[in-house]
């Protein structure tokens, strides 16, 4: 699944009336639900405030007052065809007194949405299992190289008579560990969703 960290918003006009597409990362309805309240004051003069999100297994969408599932519906499709999650997307419609007929507008409303996201900062949503280790100075450093040739994060180190981290890395690593780092202690404590580029 794919995400965005930052908002992103464009703008597409169609037959004077504005479309302005945002795009913004939301891990809960409670905050997708906020954001709509913040985009209506930004925009308090807009006729419409369409939207789609999806939060998980959390999915809605709204034509706000536009003919049924010309723009809600749409968005929502568009969000699931990207592999989007946490995310809400917004269309905001400034009306330009011109009327764009059911087929116009679905078209100019999915445009919109095609937009916001095309020019975000995607990155991938991924879950790691976070591997607690406790070794030695010298394994550390050792730990420090293999993360870069192999590309997994380490966390929290805590520096004491030995230092205590979090790996964070994909299922079944544990026995890697255990092999390169056969003095050390190592449990599984649970996972971790991580953003990546």
């Amino acid at each position: 699944m794919f995400t965005i960290l930052e908002r992103n918003e464009i703008t597409v006009v169609r037959d004077r009336s504005s479309f302005i597409g945002v795009l913004i990362h939301t891990t809960s309805v409670e905050s997708a639900k906020q954001y709509l309240l913040d985009i209506r004051k930004q925009y308090p003069k807009a006729k419409h405030y369409c939207y789609a999100y999806v939060i998980g297994n959390n999915k809605k969408c709204s034509d706000d007052g536009e003919p049924a599932k010309t723009a809600g519906r749409p968005l929502l499709e568009l969000l699931e065809k990207k592999e989007m999650d946490e995310v809400l997307l917004i269309v905001v419609r400034y009306f330009g007194g011109v009327l764009l007929g059911a087929s116009r507008l679905m078209s100019t409303y999915l445009e919109s949405g095609v937009q916001a996201i095309n020019s975000a900062d995607i990155v991938e949503i991924q879950t790691k299992f976070i591997y607690q280790m406790k070794l030695t100075y010298a394994d550390y450093d050792e730990l420090q190289r293999m993360s870069k040739r192999l590309g997994f994060a380490i966390e929290n180190a805590k520096y004491e008579d030995k230092i205590s981290v979090d790996v964070l890395a994909e299922e079944g690593f544990a026995e890697q560990l255990a092999d390169a780092f056969p003095h050390a202690e190592i449990e599984v404590s649970g996972t971790k969703k991580v953003y990546r580029r």
